[in-house]
């Protein structure tokens, strides 16, 4: 509870300045707006004219650098073949062996059929472009390297394998779970990974005030804390008035907080390994994995009200699916599959997508909120910081934090409860103080 408190008290200072209603207001259109570009401009690009590259699969020894320039200026360089060892030798030692190396330079302006096309191209890369063409020009096993970042593709021959209804189902169904766990996994963890960081923040300022201990400051220390941190503060009050080292207590925190992130990244492989695959450029899994970090600390900050809490983790969801969903069905290394989609340009318009509806909800729900009516049990307040509640199974949680097993139960309206259960956070004490009366005797 007190931990809700002190981030109630951030989203309040934050929200309450007068430039914010007005940047969440512009944001929310410009991104949402961006997102639905994105998309146009992403059905162009996947519906345009394939350029067809150049390749004779029936020749294993043959190694093609493909290249495109713009006047002077080299703009792409990429290899590719049928033998992937030919990708990495150089290209003395191939000569030397005899080996037929093909030089295909393309000039920019003529990379592109109509000057539509080539102004869609700026939102992406073409290495992205490039590798499109390749995916669905060429129908054989082929291996692509991009002398630039060194990373390489390899797709295989596509075969018609007809599929009946059944094994659509299943594997559609397939990916659906492959997905979800993914995302559980992801999102559950970096919820963990956020909150244990915040819990964990009062180490730094506990450091710092030690520090003021050195120019004899002695009384802002166990003060401050135990009202401001109170799940750190209790504990290291009772250190300080039995005068013993607090030194044990910030280590034990600050290894949590190790062990925590230690874990994270475990998921973000874990999570990596599930939900895509080798055929996506660097740094899209990474990009990933923050955009759902970001999300669940802005989450966690922000969204109080009831309709943005059913909402918008919702909505989120519905983008990570749609994304995912497109990455997997474009990327897939098969003997029936020869794909590849424009993830760089996806991932942007997922970003827009997350931020714009979350910048669209703080204008319309989260700002106007601080200005209702504090009586209202559907106003978050210091006191309900938000409109959605956990059972308290234990009155220690109050004042400390809740066991880490509370964040897998559902929060829960107040329709779902009776007037009793509610008495500690509608400031009821007299029907409190009455159900604690009538429990302690129950007790006895």
């Amino acid at each position: 509870m007190e931990l809700e408190k002190t981030l109630y008290r951030v989203q309040e200072r934050i929200l309450t300045h007068q430039y914010v209603p007005q940047f969440t207001n512009i944001c929310s259109t410009i991104l949402l707006s961006m997102a639905s570009i994105n998309l146009l401009i992403l059905w162009g690009l996947s519906t345009r004219n394939i350029n067809q590259v150049e390749f004779d699969q029936n020749h294993r020894d043959y190694l093609y650098h493909y290249t495109i320039v713009d006047g002077d200026n080299t703009l792409l360089t990429m290899k590719y073949s049928s033998t992937p060892e030919l990708l990495h030798l150089k290209t003395e030692l191939l000569q030397q062996h005899n080996f037929t190396i093909i030089n295909i330079n393309v000039d920019y302006n003529s990379f592109f059929e109509s000057h539509l096309q080539a102004l869609l191209s700026q939102a992406t890369n073409l290495e992205t472009v490039f590798l499109h063409d390749v995916a669905y020009s060429i129908n054989s096993n082929i291996y692509v390297k991009n002398n630039s970042t060194n990373q390489t593709f390899h797709w295989r021959q596509k075969q018609d394998v007809a599929q009946n209804y059944t094994q659509k189902v299943s594997q559609n169904l397939w990916e659906f779970v492959v997905i979800t766990l993914g995302l559980f996994i992801s999102s559950a963890v970096s919820s963990l990974y956020i909150k244990i960081t915040i819990i964990c923040a009062p180490v730094i300022i506990i450091i710092m005030l030690e520090v003021s201990y050195l120019f004899g400051n002695r009384q802002i220390f166990p003060i401050f804390l135990a009202r401001a941190f109170p799940w750190i503060g209790l504990y290291l009050n009772i250190l300080d008035r039995t005068q013993r080292s607090k030194k044990q207590l910030i280590i034990a925190f600050t290894l949590m907080l190790f062990l925590i992130y230690f874990i994270y990244l475990s998921s973000i492989f874990i999570g990596s390994y599930l939900l895509f695959k080798a055929q996506v450029p660097y740094g899209l899994e990474d990009n990933f994995f923050g955009l759902v970090t970001v999300n669940e600390f802005a989450s966690l900050l922000f969204l109080r009200t009831r309709t943005s809490l059913y909402f918008v983790p919702k909505f989120t969801i519905i983008f990570y699916y749609l994304f995912l969903w497109y990455v997997r069905s474009t990327s897939k290394i098969t003997t029936f599959i020869l794909d590849y989609g424009f993830y760089s340009l996806a991932m942007l318009s997922l970003s827009y997508a997350c931020f714009g509806t979350f910048c669209l909800f703080i204008f319309i729900y989260e700002i106007p909120s601080l200005g209702w009516n504090p009586l209202s049990f559907y106003t978050p307040t210091l006191d309900r910081p938000r409109c959605y509640y956990l059972p308290v199974f234990s009155m220690n949680w109050v004042n400390e934090l809740p066991q880490l097993w509370t964040m897998f139960y559902p929060l829960h309206g107040r329709r779902f409860f009776q007037i009793q259960n509610l008495a500690l956070v509608d400031r009821n004490f007299p029907l409190l103080n009455n159900l604690l009366d009538i429990e302690m005797q129950e007790q006895q």
